[in-house]
């Protein structure tokens, strides 16, 4: 075993997940720089430590000391704190101001910092607001490195501390220490497991109180990011007990007491987390006083005034509307809240150009938007009217951690009419910010296709608003001609009815199958259709008009194996920067996979790397909004060359590239399948097996969610009176 004292010249690399270090140490004895590898997280150039390790000679680096433990140390030299000073570990203190503190104070620098701050003032250029700014980036140092040292035998990575130290600040290791299960609800990244692994270390019991509240919170946290509403008791209590490992008495027993102090709402045995249950019952009393106010406001335009618009509209333009068309633009004008529903080719945008035709002829000003920004562009422009995202519409405001939108009930929205696109990606909460910002005499048109997925976040609006039987509906069956001539168009419809699609991969066709049966050539198939084929066939950009989309993240054919062979091909030679397993690199495209309020970016916004700082952040561009990435928000971005299917709502792609086989078969279902392939606008290719897309085809389960809002609705948004404990809704 060897001992190195030394001074931390320089950091070379660092993966900032596992905290493997390469750095240099300057040894105190005056000899050439040493280089250091292992896992030595905290180490900061200008820091002394002591590191103990074997040598080993690197092939390629030569001779290196392997550290197996370090520590570090107070510096003992002026020397050594002037290293540490002037290493700009410390904001606000350079190589000069450095040399003037310790010229005043010598190697009783750190003891003035840490005791006697205030006497820097003693330095000359050192006034109160530079010395405030100092002993706040001293404090802040030194609050880092404790809590990385006091964290890292829970394995906890340097990136992960860093995020618990930018939450709790210098409150990190008490609050830990007081409750280590609040990371769960407070730290991004951090689940049960990891929570539960730091708190058996620091000798929590196994059956404890706070154990259970976690896991059972934890449970319906899980449920939540699939969707579901609530969880029924039964299932709650199993699960949980599942995932405690404890007897489910235990968990009934602390279930019992979340739910009389309200940390539970149990409504016949739905058990639902307070936050859920609040946004279904808002959602449910704002749609039942929109549905009872129109049924009370001034008469509607008669049915005959209308039908005389729409004869000179038919003349002016030439639009021939079917029954159905004609029968929605009627219950738009009369009804307060209106749903129109329809697959591809069947005029729903055709419709909605008469709809809002009709009301900017009458004065009444019209607002046009969509959940995503994808979703927002591929609504386009209608009547002249360019569509918006709902947080742009509600003006939303970055930074504010969470849903703060300036529209809302004190300050609703302005406009006669809203008509709100791709309905089936909005989830409970931001419908319900939605609704708060509508006054009751604006009219309201949801826009949807019910065979799609439902939203990413909780709740299954659209089905649930269809099931309630509560709201006007028309729902669009008719192909019109020109759609009817897409291979694309036919195949969707054949799929929602139940019918495999039988391609003939004709050159006039714009959707096409590409048999392959096995996982490894599938894959080598798809990578030559996204890189040579498609592009030389149809002048297509790979990156930015070509989409794979897949229904799994793992495997030969997941999302993440994907996106490694891509990039490969498609943008080898680019600078990257690596954090961990994963690579960045200048014209990547790029998927945003949580909300970050602050930042103004969703979950599922896509973009594309614009650059790489010297200090390595990522620059991002997404639709022409720049965001900066530095190694702590890493963790927000994935590879977007291949997305899950899920992730694809509302979005609308040049050419859509698909792989299926027979190992995604739990995944296999026709919803899924019918909304992959309705994102291709010009060309879809599927590669794989024909067996696996007859089984999805066939395989009409519905993804079931557990929501009790179309109950809730019928009920004007009290407790629904069945009391089953089941309820639901499902998207086919």
């Amino acid at each position: 075993m060897v001992t190195l004292n030394g001074v931390v010249t320089e950091v070379t690399f660092r993966n900032e997940d596992t905290g493997f270090s390469v750095v240099r140490v300057s040894a105190c004895d005056g000899k050439p720089a040493t280089v250091c590898v292992g896992v030595i997280p905290s180490l900061q150039p200008g820091e002394s430590a002591t590191l103990r390790g074997q040598w080993q000679n690197h092939a390629r680096f030569g001779p290196q000391l392997s550290v197996e433990s370090y520590e570090i140390v107070r510096p003992t030299t002026e020397k050594a704190v002037l290293a540490l000073l002037g290493s700009g570990l410390i904001a606000n203190i350079g190589e000069t101001r450095a040399k003037r503190i310790v010229a005043k104070f010598g190697v009783e620098t750190l003891d003035v910092l840490d005791n006697t701050p205030d006497r820097l003032r003693e330095v000359a250029g050192i006034g109160p607001k530079l010395l405030g700014r100092i002993k706040e980036s001293w404090n802040r140092q030194r609050s880092i490195r404790d809590l990385m040292l006091f964290l890292r035998e829970f394995g906890v990575s340097v990136n992960l501390a860093t995020k618990i130290h930018n939450t709790y600040g210098s409150r990190a290791r008490d609050t830990i220490q007081s409750n280590p299960y609040a990371l769960i609800n407070d730290i991004w990244g951090v689940g049960f497991k990891k929570a539960d692994a730091i708190a058996q270390k620091l000798g929590y019991d196994h059956d404890s109180t706070r154990r259970a509240n976690a896991g059972i919170t934890y449970v319906l946290q899980e449920s939540m990011n699939d969707g579901h509403l609530y969880l029924p008791r039964r299932e709650l209590v199993d699960k949980a007990a599942e995932t405690l490992g404890v007897a489910q008495d235990a968990v009934t027993r602390s279930l019992d007491q979340m739910t009389q102090a309200r940390d539970i709402i149990d409504e016949n045995g739905s058990a639902y987390l307070p936050v859920a249950h609040a946004a279904e019952r808002s959602v449910a009393e704002l749609l039942h006083a929109r549905i009872q106010a129109g049924a009370s406001s001034s008469p509607a335009p008669e049915s005959d005034d209308i039908d005389k618009w729409l004869s000179g509209y038919a003349i002016r333009t030439g639009w021939k509307g079917d029954a159905k068309q004609v029968d929605a633009v009627k219950s738009a004008v009369r009804c307060p809240i209106f749903m129109l529903t329809g697959g591809p080719g069947t005029g729903k945008t055709t419709t909605l150009q008469v709809i809002v035709s009709y009301f900017r002829e009458h004065g009444v000003a019209v607002s046009l938007a969509a959940p995503t920004g994808r979703a927002a562009q591929r609504m386009g422009s209608i009547a002249g009217l360019a569509a918006q995202t709902i947080h742009r519409l509600l003006e939303f405001k970055p930074g504010s951690g969470g849903f703060r939108f300036t529209r809302n009930a004190n300050n609703p929205l302005q406009t006669g009419v809203l008509i709100v696109d791709e309905v089936s990606m909005i989830d409970v909460f931001l419908m319900r910010s939605l609704l708060l910002a509508l006054k009751l005499d604006t009219s309201l048109v949801l826009v949807g296709d019910n065979n799609q997925l439902p939203s990413v976040g909780p709740g299954n609006i659209l089905a649930d608003l269809i099931a309630s039987r509560a709201i006007p509906h028309v729902h669009l069956t008719t192909i019109f001609r020109q759609a009817a001539q897409s291979t694309i168009v036919r195949a969707a419809h054949q799929i929602i009815g139940g019918a495999v699609p039988a391609f003939v991969n004709d050159k006039a066709d714009n959707c096409f199958f590409l048999k392959e049966e096995d996982p490894d050539r599938c894959l080598a198939a798809l990578v030559d259709v996204v890189a040579s084929r498609l592009p030389r066939s149809y002048g297509l950009d790979p990156i930015v008009d070509i989409q794979v989309l897949t229904p799994m993240h793992k495997g030969v054919l997941g999302t993440q194996n994907i996106n490694r062979q891509l990039q490969g091909v498609l943008n080898p030679g680019a600078r990257k920067m690596q954090r961990g397993d994963v690579a960045f690199a200048v014209g990547d495209k790029v998927m945003q996979i949580r909300n970050n309020y602050d930042a103004g970016v969703f979950n599922g916004d896509i973009g594309f790397v614009a650059d790489i700082s010297d200090d390595g952040t990522l620059q991002v561009d997404f639709d022409g909004q720049t965001i900066a990435y530095d190694g702590k928000r890493l963790d927000e971005l994935t590879h977007a060359y291949c997305i899950s299917i899920h992730k694809s709502q509302g979005c609308e792609f040049r050419a859509v590239v698909i792989p299926l086989m027979t190992q995604h078969f739990i995944m296999l279902q026709r919803n899924l399948v019918y909304t992959a392939l309705t994102r291709a606008r010009e060309i879809c290719v599927f590669v794989g097996m024909p067996g696996a897309l007859s089984i999805a085809v066939n395989n009409n389960e519905a993804f079931h969610r557990n929501s009790r809002l179309a109950e809730r609705i019928c009920a004007g948004g009290a407790e629904p009176s069945s009391a089953s404990g089941v309820g639901g809704t499902a998207v086919r």
